[in-house]
């Protein structure tokens, strides 16, 4: 078993990962026609991970694992620099040649590029 954690654990991980970015992605987006966009996270997690799930022959459990993994990863990842995101959003609607920050853009890469190695190590430990 994936971590040592029966099926119905990681559906009830899974379903509190939903919950989580959801409420999180509320928080963190700021812009009134993208708060809606979001929720279509989970769909896109749902389908492209189960489809992975399946086409690897994976096991439930380890499929939900990554999909709650990545659920989380995205509030974790934006939150810090949310204020800034939000600002480079209305600078560019001003003037579409404005450049993102680039503290900003150096923390979602950062935090992405160690969030998933993160995750892919617990994934090859859990294997």
């Amino acid at each position: 078993m994936f971590l040592s954690l029966s099926t119905s654990a990681w559906i009830l991980i899974a379903v509190g990962a939903t919950i989580v970015n959801l409420a999180a992605m509320q928080w963190i987006i700021q812009i009134p026609k993208y708060r809606k966009k979001q929720f279509w996270m989970p769909v896109i997690g749902i389908v492209g991970l189960g489809v992975r799930g399946l086409a690897e022959h994976n096991t439930l459990p380890e499929t939900l694992y990554l999909y709650a993994a990545v659920l989380v990863m995205f509030p974790l990842m934006l939150a810090p620099v949310r204020g800034t995101i939000t600002r480079d959003y209305y600078r560019w609607v001003e003037d579409p040649t404005t450049k993102a920050s680039k503290g900003a853009m150096a923390w979602i890469t950062t935090s992405m590029t160690i969030m998933l190695i993160v995750i892919g190590a617990v994934y090859a430990a859990g294997a």
